[in-house]
């Protein structure tokens, strides 16, 4: 099954943003530990305050995952703005493995510390994802 590129993905979004690498990245991870077998067969839940740029995180899980509004297979939740408590949950539907990623809040605080876009995307890409993203549940 082939994903769109991060490439891609910033042009379907308008730009390469730092939030829409994250969403991109953990759509990766939720992909290669829960091994979905189609585009119907995994779900995500974003739990983000309503308000860009933490809903860029959507369009990348979009394009990393197929997990879509037209599908029906996204949900998107505002966590009351709560920008340092941002999960990504995701559902494999066929085994029914789940798997709970929350952004470290020292990566949001970070990424709202710099002057441009660019800055942030450019420091985020180069930092490995555990660095990123901390596993909340993972799948057993």
């Amino acid at each position: 099954m082939r994903y769109l590129t991060l490439e891609e993905t910033a042009v379907f979004h308008g730009h390469l943003g730092p939030f829409l690498i994250i969403g991109y990245r953990a759509g990766e991870v939720a992909r290669r530990i829960l091994k979905p077998k189609d585009e119907h067969d995994l779900e995500a839940t974003i739990f983000l305050p309503l308000r860009t740029p933490y809903t860029c995180i959507v369009d990348g899980i979009q394009c990393s995952t197929k997990c879509t509004l037209g599908k029906l297979n996204i949900t998107v939740i505002d966590n009351g703005g709560n920008e340092d408590n941002i999960v990504i949950e995701f559902k494999c539907k066929r085994n029914g493995k789940s798997l709970k990623l929350r952004i470290k809040g020292s990566v949001i605080k970070k990424l709202n510390s710099f002057k441009s876009i660019s800055e942030g995307a450019n420091w985020v890409k180069t930092l490995p994802i555990e660095e990123v993203l901390e596993v909340i549940v993972a799948p057993t």
